[in-house]
């Protein structure tokens, strides 16, 4: 590095010409048919090193060791920084005309140059001619710098700081060890970093499901950030050697694209926890919020110490095979999950993980919903016992007994998780239902707009917003938000909530579109027959009695949820049958029974006593103050 840099103050430069472009070191200046093209210095650099070494193949490694010097960065970076150059060109990666891509290894400058005297040359010795420009660069930097401090003090006041930096989001980090297999574990290491860097006090970190549409993203740092909102990007790669693992992490200002802080770190892979906390309170420090909460002596995996590496493994297994979101995966994810604290008992995350799959596979109709949660419950407990000042298992029991209506203690466990990570987006979403619950409809939707600032890619964590409008009977936001959802999160498909509210509005005719739409996308051929033999036997209140009808033959034959049976029904406007499968609902445990003081395709059922007395096993003493 630093004998390329002497060349810049030692040697004479030439300016050097390529087609229209001209490029003069001196002025540190890229022009282009005269006009001036601005560019960032390090990509301007690397510009001047590939044209000084031109003809030649220039590695990767040498760029990165060379252009930035000791600054550590990844090669995601550099290939931004490329991408940047080639932009202000106008080259093209397939046919460079002025940069050749080297597949894996570098880059080659291959258009012709020329190089000229620089015009302060002219007619002068090497000495004098240095000599001059450094008096007039003195000259004319001394005066400027009198000129600003002069406009700075009278004028602005005091210099403005630099923009702090209270938000972030952690890049999927590039998996450097040559084995694609190995990116289950890169992934595992990016959910570890947000999970401590989102229990910083003071620093809004975005979720980690929100984080995996930028795998082997081609976006600039600055559209990336801007597209998350957050001020601060944390990028890095992994390079895993038997049991050795070393990260090259660096924290990227999101409005300059500047670098602000790069390290790299190496551990054995038993001191994985303490190199994750090692990282995360190095960019506290570097952002300036304190390293620890004020509640915690210690980071949570301070507190954790050594681990096996086997429970690492199967528990960032577990955590990508949740990602998935099938029958199959969640099931795969459980048995990781339980491989994970089988062998490490007191893994407070891997048990977390382990509550929150049981309670998914109940949440989207893949297993009986009493059976589920209590199994989340129990791991939900076991996540406290082994950390009690860990987030997560607040959160998990939180969810649990909201589940079981037991909605006071819910509410008493998201305030504990939120406590401990304020950026929690699970605890947050149960926060918005205690608020719900309380008549602070305004503040429950508030804190819901909050969560999509938290986690905006993430289905799980876009379909509160919806629901919530659409349980206050704000039909045309619940549709916007939906609809929003959708651009957002296009592999959750809205088309069975957007029937409901149609059907609540009396746009029967859209509410059977849609439908029809949600039937399409699972392939569902039975009940699209139905739809159209029950409209035509008896309009839309008959496609849905017969629809309700081939859930009730199901039911016999596989587990489906007697809510779901209900609620058709008594769209069906059939409330006999309604009301008898929402009583079962409740002797199922079915989660949507938590909410039927709200569900406004239930309002047909309202005035029935049977309804109240399901209102009074559901919510006990609570019944009469939410009530409609």
């Amino acid at each position: 590095m630093r004998g390329f840099e002497g060349r810049y103050v030692m040697s004479q430069h030439p300016v050097y010409r390529f087609d229209d472009f001209r490029v003069d070191p001196e002025t540190w200046q890229l022009s282009r048919d005269g006009q001036e093209i601005h560019l960032k210095p390090l990509v301007l650099k690397l510009l001047i090193y590939l044209i000084t070494n031109r003809g030649r193949l220039v590695t990767r490694q040498e760029l990165m060791d060379t252009v930035w010097g000791h600054t550590v960065i990844s090669e995601s970076a550099l290939t931004k920084a490329v991408a940047r150059l080639r932009k202000a060109l106008d080259d093209d990666s397939a046919t460079h005309r002025y940069l050749e891509t080297v597949r894996s290894q570098g880059y080659r400058f291959v258009a012709d140059v020329e190089e000229s005297e620089h015009r302060d040359q002219a007619g002068l010795t090497p000495r004098k001619t240095r000599a001059a420009i450094v008096r007039r660069r003195m000259i004319g930097a001394t005066a400027a710098i009198v000129a600003l401090i002069f406009v700075a003090v009278f004028w602005f006041g005091a210099p403005p700081q630099q923009e702090a930096i209270r938000s972030l989001a952690v890049l999927p980090l590039s998996n450097l060890t040559g084995d694609p297999q190995q990116d289950y574990y890169a992934d595992g290491l990016q959910d570890l970093l947000i999970t401590e860097l989102s229990q910083l006090p003071g620093l809004r970190v975005t979720s980690r499901q929100s984080m995996k549409r930028y795998r082997d993203s081609q976006r600039t740092t600055a559209a990336i950030a801007g597209e998350l909102g957050v001020d601060a990007l944390v990028e890095g790669s992994l390079l895993r050697k038997g049991s050795d693992i070393e990260v090259t992490i660096q924290l990227i200002e999101g409005r300059s694209d500047e670098h602000v802080w790069a390290e790299r770190y190496a551990r054995e892979a038993p001191d994985v926890f303490s190199l994750i906390s090692d990282i995360a309170n190095a960019i506290g420090a570097e952002v300036g919020v304190a390293t620890t909460s004020p509640i915690l002596e210690t980071s949570s995996y301070q507190r954790i110490g050594q681990i096996d590496p086997r429970a690492v493994d199967a528990y960032a297994l577990g955590t990508t095979h949740l990602d998935r979101f099938t029958p199959n995966s969640i099931r795969s994810a459980i048995d990781h999950f339980e491989t994970a604290v089988s062998i490490e008992p007191d893994f407070a995350l891997a048990w977390s993980g382990l509550a929150g799959a049981h309670a998914m596979q109940a949440l989207v109709d893949f297993a009986p919903p009493r059976e589920s949660v209590e199994i989340a419950r129990a791991a939900a407990l076991k996540a406290i016992e082994a950390d009690e000042q860990f987030f997560s298992g607040h959160s998990a029991l939180g969810w649990a007994q909201m589940w079981t209506r037991d909605i006071d203690s819910a509410c008493e466990s998201f305030e504990k998780a939120l406590r401990l990570n304020p950026s929690a987006p699970d605890a947050i979403h149960g926060d918005a239902d205690c608020l719900m619950f309380e008549g602070r409809t305004d503040e429950s939707i508030a804190r819901l707009r909050e969560l999509l600032v938290v986690s905006p890619f993430s289905a799980i964590h876009n379909f509160p917003l919806p629901i919530h409008l659409y349980m206050e009977r704000r039909f045309d936001e619940a549709i916007a938000a939906a609809k929003a959802m959708q651009t957002r999160t296009p592999q959750f498909p809205m088309h069975w909530f957007l029937a409901r509210v149609y059907w609540q509005q009396g746009r029967l005719d859209e509410a059977l579109a849609e439908e029809r739409l949600q039937f399409e996308w699972f392939g569902n051929t039975v009940l699209l027959a139905a739809v159209e033999e029950g409209l035509r036997a008896a309009g839309p209140n008959g496609a849905m009695r017969a629809v309700a009808e081939v859930l009730v033959t199901r039911a016999n034959e596989s587990y489906v949820d007697p809510f779901d049976i209900g609620e058709t029904f008594a769209r069906a406007g059939m409330v006999d049958e309604a009301l008898h499968w929402l009583d079962k609902a409740v002797e199922h445990g079915s989660y949507e029974m938590t909410y039927i003081a709200f569900w406004p395709h239930l309002d047909v059922l309202r005035n029935d006593p049977r309804f109240q007395d399901l209102m009074k096993r559901v919510y006990g003493e609570r019944a009469a103050k939410i009530g409609r």
